[in-house]
């Protein structure tokens, strides 16, 4: 008999635990798991990838700003015109005098350049730093912005159960009321008092699903997906 039930459950976990494995999307997020997710999403935003490309750009200019010295360095060639004609003609075959060099060529580079360089680069470094710091402070702007975002997500959800428990006891209560105000169980006022209740208990429920819609459309555009697909339903 022992043998037996020792069996039956071990049959029983192995079933259990293959249905766990075969369907892992039923098993609950945990929340960290969800902010994680959250988070990973909403730094892909478009905000951040605007701070990334600026980064970038500033990079490029670093890179420009270090091949700029070419463009200080200017070539000058100067040809004898005389001599080369001469040359032409054959020579100093008439005694004419053949002056050399034929050409001369010269390099100029200002001295002020070596100076505007170094400021050149100096400022894209500088805007490379501003860049990066920017990029910096946008991702962990989005990520509290996320995050708080889905706080506010959790906590409307909550009080909006604890709300629609509440509505129920009091149409329950309100029933009950309206049937013995119909037979004069109950005076006005305390009909009144009670429909005033139920009454106010709805329009907060209507207030939290409105506030829980809300959240969730801000949230969807932070991260470009909708919710669902990360909270679940």
């Amino acid at each position: 008999m022992k043998k037996q039930a020792f069996i039956l459950s071990f049959l029983l976990i192995s079933a259990l635990s293959s249905i766990a494995q075969t369907n892992p999307q039923q098993a609950p997020k945990s929340q960290q798991a969800i902010k994680d997710k959250l988070v990973e999403l909403a730094l892909n935003n478009p905000a951040i990838r605007i701070r990334t490309a600026e980064r970038d750009k500033s990079v490029a200019e670093l890179s420009k700003a270090n091949g700029n010295w070419l463009n200080y360095v200017t070539a000058s060639m100067n040809l004898n015109e005389i001599t080369l004609r001469m040359r032409d003609l054959g020579g100093n075959q008439n005694g004419t005098q053949l002056y050399y060099p034929l050409w001369n060529v010269g390099i100029n580079v200002p001295l002020g350049s070596f100076i505007g360089k170094a400021n050149d680069v100096k400022i894209a470094r500088r805007n490379i730093d501003i860049a990066t710091e920017q990029q910096e402070v946008a991702k962990r702007q989005i990520t509290a912005l996320v995050l708080t975002k889905y706080q506010d997500y959790v906590t409307t959800k909550e009080q909006l159960s604890i709300q629609q428990e509440l509505n129920d006891e009091d149409q329950a209560a309100f029933d009950q009321a309206e049937a013995k105000f119909a037979t004069g169980g109950v005076t006005y006022e305390q009909y009144s008092a009670i429909s005033k209740k139920y009454n106010d208990g709805r329009v907060r429920k209507l207030n939290l699903e409105r506030d829980l819609i809300v959240v969730g459309l801000e949230l969807e555009e932070i991260i470009g997906q909708k919710l669902e697909t990360v909270v679940g339903k």
